[in-house]
């Protein structure tokens, strides 16, 4: 008597989970995605210092434009998904690279210092 409750569960919830994936990507995600990518797009740092990674989001974003307007859905999101991803990951390359800029300063500098010092003790 359980089983035929435990199988209805089941394709309810199999059902559910299909009309998720085909549901159209909301609006929200995909302006979420387009801006990661204008955002990182829009910062010198990024374009000098993570030129691949920002083409990438570029592209996927491009290309989740392209499946949305074909109706594909579970497609657009994921690539939406991985277009905000390549953004922020190329953000952070390029704000890495920065930091290892500042640290290379800071330890050239420390080194002047150093070498002022040991000639002019006391």
């Amino acid at each position: 008597m359980t089983k035929p409750f435990v199988r209805a569960g089941f394709a309810i919830a199999l059902l559910s989970l299909a009309a998720c994936t085909t549901a159209p990507v909301s609006k929200e995600q995909m302006a979420v995605a387009r801006k990661a990518v204008e955002r990182a797009g829009g910062t010198p740092e990024v374009a000098q210092w993570a030129p691949i990674e920002l083409d990438q989001a570029r592209a996927k974003i491009s290309q989740a434009e392209q499946a949305m307007n074909k109706m594909h859905y579970a497609t657009a999101r994921r690539l939406a998904d991985e277009a905000e991803a390549d953004a922020r990951l190329a953000e952070a390359h390029a704000q890495a690279m920065k930091n290892q800029r500042a640290v290379a300063e800071v330890r050239e500098a420390l080194n002047s210092l150093r070498e002022e010092l040991a000639r002019h003790p006391g």
